[in-house]
């Protein structure tokens, strides 16, 4: 007895010993809420309250299983192989693959992953005779993942429906339904989804389960959804012992279905509940958690706490004002270098935003040989909409780049399928040509149809322009003029609405990348452009050494610590995002975001700022509202900008800012009466959304509607005749 409770503080013992009835152990960031989960599991075994099969304790990543079950045993001195810890849905394959005959399915039922399930989708979109660009199958996909995490079946959906899209959205899930029972399948949502259906309408399995689990303990319960809570409540029995460990100032997947309320509200749904605070933190030093309090005190839907450490010392945060991203980034990588003798990479983390942020720090690490790894993402030139653009920038400088012609001869989707591609590669290898140039011969090759002839006739028109004037143009104008043609940015946002804001930034970021090199390099040739790329690339080879430094998004850090973490794009509109602050919810959801970022650090926290961020030219950023919620005592600022900001900054919360509202030419308002004005790709500021870019036009005169994609809000649609636009590019 005495090893399991002997390193718990007074709080945790009483955590790990409160077993009998409801309890919620809310556990502040860093204070010990695994130790208390595995030192309960140990307790309750070790006092013969229950065997280990009467046990069950879930959580949200394998990872976090296997360390809970590792930890156990090492307290044990054994392995429990009848000790049930495990992921939600391990635990529900489990549980169906033993039940799930009696909701009319095989027990041995397969499971579509992502791919799979699209697949089928596409398939009832045919048999539906919908378009698959019009209901893309990956945006249906989401939808009924959110349909089924709220319990809906797609009857209860169908009910629900109004007007075009969802009326149409409700037959494809309904027959989606089918063709999977069809196929004895289950989608990955459905493992939750089939096992509360399964508890709820068969008492008998209900009971069986109730009777075997005599306690029920669940990790970051601020993470559960609804149907991960019905689940709960099925499995709940009489004894009405549970034991959830969270903290809702760590909630921060609401986008995916998230509900804090199940936290929030514990002692309501289990009458009796005991509530024990974690609050002493083991982690950071006091001076953090100062910050980080002070930040998420400004939520009101959280339950009161105050963290505190025995590490009193600390050094005060730093906060680096910057002129541009890629100043941004060249802060950050030289106080991670200035720091190395003390603090080594691998002990260092760069937490930013949104995925495209990532691009000017990877870039300096390059240029500077330092290794570094990507959590939770992939290398900037790695992801599909950049390789797609690069492959057109690829054959427009060596037409003879046979794998980037495959690669984009039908991206975005033209018509011209596998088979015609491989009668034209037929044709090439027949004639020893390239690609490209068997297109050109394309009516000599009579394997093809009219059809994939004249689409491949239309495909070398649409880049001969391109190929032409590319050793002249300026790059980036060349890129621009290439995305605006290929309709990029409207196809990315088509393709998939969930994730396509997220690939159009990536895009952008990508052509902010193409005017600095413009501006850096003597010769911005395009052949250069794609060599300093390609050499980027040969170095995320190198450096296969464990002392890295790491790149994540702020989602993907949970769960970690650093002794530095560098807390980047701290502006408005970007952290917190620009449709955040319109929302109050959303905005607290950003908050604690920001929370979790600042508490991974134990010794170091560093933020910064840039006063312009190019993601739709330059535009003048306005200082994150989470900076002025800090304590000024607790941060020393560094002001890099270029002249100090003389004459252009105001006072923000003990900040010196850029004022905040954005500056546009001194012009007055289009009023419309010259159509052609407006075309896609044009620069527009509008009075609410900010800057954007169109997309898309549709109708004319007074029905001239506009698709604009807004920098930090997405695409909006919106009538022209009342939108007040001011041309600004």
């Amino acid at each position: 007895m005495k090893h399991i409770l002997e390193n718990l503080n007074p709080v945790q013992h009483e955590a790990v010993t409160t077993t009998e009835g409801p309890l919620l152990v809310v556990a502040g960031a860093g204070s010990g809420k695994t130790r208390v989960l595995t030192s309960r599991v140990a307790y309750i075994l070790f006092q013969r309250l229950a065997a280990p099969h009467n046990i069950l304790a879930v959580t949200f990543t394998n990872k976090a299983a296997n360390e809970m079950k590792e930890r156990i045993a090492a307290i044990l001195g054994q392995s429990l192989v009848s000790l049930n810890v495990s992921t939600f849905h391990s635990f529900c394959a489990r549980l169906l693959r033993k039940e799930c005959q009696a909701i009319g399915f095989p027990s041995n039922f397969v499971i579509f992953d992502e791919e799979d399930a699209k697949a089928l989708l596409k398939a009832c979109l045919k048999e539906l005779d919908l378009s698959p660009t019009q209901f893309s199958p990956m945006s249906l996909k989401h939808k009924i993942s959110a349909a089924k995490n709220r319990m809906e079946t797609a009857s209860d959906f169908a009910q629900k429906a109004s007007g075009y899209f969802e009326t149409r959205t409700a037959e494809v899930y309904t027959r989606y339904e089918r063709r999977l029972k069809d196929c004895g399948a289950f989608d990955f949502d459905d493992l939750i989804f089939r096992s509360v259906q399964l508890l709820a309408e068969h008492e008998d399995v209900r009971q069986k389960y109730r009777d075997r689990f005599k306690y029920i303990l669940v990790d970051e319960y601020q993470d559960t959804n609804h149907s991960q809570y019905r689940l709960l409540k099925l499995l709940i029995g009489a004894h009405h012992n549970i034991c959830v460990v969270g903290d809702e100032d760590q909630s921060i997947y609401g986008w995916r279905g998230a509900d804090i309320s199940n936290i929030l509200n514990f002692e309501k749904d289990f009458p009796g509940a005991k509530v024990i605070k974690l609050e002493q933190n083991y982690r950071s030093t006091q001076i953090i958690l100062e910050a980080a309090s002070a930040v998420i005190a400004n939520n009101v839907t959280r339950k009161d706490k105050t963290l505190w450490t025995e590490i009193k010392s600390g050094d005060p945060l730093k906060l680096f004002m910057t002129d541009n991203a890629p100043a941004e980034a060249t802060a950050v990588v030289d106080e991670i270098t200035r720091r190395l003798d003390t603090c080594p990479l691998k002990e260092s983390v760069i937490l930013y935003r949104t995925n495209a942020q990532s691009r000017a720090f990877e870039e300096i690490l390059r240029r500077r040989n330092m290794p570094y790894q990507i959590v939770g993402g992939i290398s900037f030139y790695q992801r599909k909409e950049i390789k797609d653009l690069l492959a057109y920038l690829k054959l427009l400088a060596n037409p003879r780049d046979d794998v980037a012609f495959r690669r984009i001869v039908n991206y975005p989707k033209r018509g011209i399928g596998d088979t015609s591609v491989e009668n034209l590669a037929v044709y090439a290898r027949d004639h020893e040509k390239s690609l490209w140039d068997a297109a050109g011969d394309i009516e000599a090759i009579d394997t093809l149809g009219s059809r994939p002839k004249r689409l491949l006739d239309e495909f070398v028109k649409l880049l001969t322009p391109f190929r032409e004037k590319k050793d002249n143009a300026d790059i980036a104008t060349l890129t621009q003029e290439l995305v605006d043609a290929l309709r990029l940015l409207e196809h990315l946002i088509d393709e998939d609405p969930n994730v396509g804001q997220g690939r159009v930034e990536n895009v952008e970021e990508f052509i902010a990348a193409a005017r600095e090199f413009v501006k850096a390099y003597s010769e911005p040739t395009l052949d250069n452009f794609l060599t300093e790329i390609s050499l980027y690339t040969d170095i995320d080879k190198y450096n296969e050494i464990d002392d890295k430094l790491t790149l994540m998004t702020l989602h993907a850090a949970k769960g970690l610590e650093f002794d530095s973490v560098y807390l980047v794009g701290l502006e408005d509109g970007l952290f917190p995002l620009m449709r955040a602050i319109e929302n109050p919810l959303e905005l607290e959801e950003e908050r604690r975001l920001f929370y979790v970022g600042a508490t991974r650090a134990k010794k170091n926290l560093f933020l910064s700022m840039a006063a312009q961020r190019n993601r739709f030219g330059d535009l003048d950023s306005i200082p994150s509202r989470f900076i002025s919620e800090l304590p000024p005592a607790l941060v020393e600022k560094v002001d890099l900008r270029s002249g100090n900001g003389n004459g252009r900054y105001g006072e923000y919360g003990g900040f010196r800012k850029k004022t905040p509202t954005v500056t546009v030419p001194d012009e007055p308002y289009y009023e419309y009466e010259e159509e052609e004005v407006m075309r896609a790709g044009r620069i527009v500021q509008h009075q609410t959304f900010g800057r954007g870019k169109i997309v898309k036009l549709e109708g004319s005169g007074e029905s001239l509607a506009l698709e604009i994609y807004f920098t930090g809000v997405g695409v909006k649609k919106i009538m022209a005749k009342y939108a007040k636009l001011k041309i600004v590019g």
